[in-house]
């Protein structure tokens, strides 16, 4: 699971924590049906106007994507890259041995537009419009998150008003102050349902939507980086240290440890 699905846990223990500890002796009555049906419902309606079928059944989708933690492949990129640049100065077919155990779809991709023997200028631009590509639709996928977090307080607020029409609507009349309590009840819950909903569901997805995609980005700027490197025949080491400049200090101490490790235990 991934720290957003252990996040979205910690959640729901800390609203239930607030709510037993806000009234311990009837904790449950911050559930309220008829305030969920009206958040809930009203936002699924409002959700299927706003946003085409072909986008809006991804929503789930991206939901449980979250759930998963992101495979953090870069060091194993580089090492396939780098391999890729030592097989293709002996031939440049032999990097097909690398595509083939390439993880990583876009890496495979450039490996192989590689092999088609495309000249250095075509190939640069046939990959980064792939990548260009690739951060629009993934930004779209966030930004519909983002609009769709506007909702929620909107349909919490037809609850409240909802709630508030019935109440001063039996004011005057026998036996109002017993309808005062569930009129209030719907009027506040459906507030609540709509705030949590957009500020601890789904805003907080958008965010991390678009995290990943900077961070998928990123990682396909230095796929780009060294397949032209490649392409334009530069010595393993060279391919090696220029990408090494796309990890955090920590990661490079972790390579170059590993490398030196190596080289102690082949000497002996």
């Amino acid at each position: 699971m991934s720290s957003t699905g252990i996040a979205y846990i910690i959640s729901i223990i800390w609203l239930v924590t607030a709510a037993v500890w806000t009234d311990p002796h009837k904790p449950w009555q911050f559930l309220d049906a008829h305030g969920g049906f009206i958040v809930f419902g009203g936002f699924a309606v409002i959700a299927a106007l706003a946003v085409p079928w072909e986008y809006l059944k991804r929503f789930f989708a991206m939901i449980k994507s979250l759930m998963r933690r992101p495979r953090e492949d870069s060091i194993e990129v580089l090492d396939h890259l780098v391999q890729a640049a030592e097989k293709a100065r002996v031939s440049l077919a032999s990097v097909k041995d690398v595509a083939a155990i390439a993880a990583d779809p876009f890496l495979k991709d450039c490996l192989e537009l590689l092999l088609e023997g495309h000249e250095a200028e075509e190939l640069e631009i046939i990959l980064r419009r792939r990548i260009e590509v690739t951060k629009e639709r993934e930004n779209t996928d966030a930004k519909m998150f983002k609009n769709l977090g506007k909702f929620p307080p909107a349909c919490g607020l037809v609850g409240t008003v909802l709630g508030m029409m019935a109440l001063l609507g039996t004011l005057g009349q026998e036996g109002a102050e017993a309808k005062v309590g569930p009129s209030m009840s719907v009027a506040m819950a459906a507030t609540l349902y709509g705030v949590i909903l957009a500020n601890v569901v789904i805003l907080p997805a958008a965010d991390n939507l678009m995290f990943r995609t900077q961070k998928t980005v990123a990682k396909r700027e230095m796929i780009l980086e060294g397949i032209m490197l490649i392409k334009n025949e530069r010595s393993p080491v060279i391919v090696r240290e220029v990408l090494l400049s796309h990890l955090t200090p920590t990661q490079r101490k972790a390579i170059r440890e590993a490398g030196a490790a190596a080289a102690q235990k082949a000497a002996a």
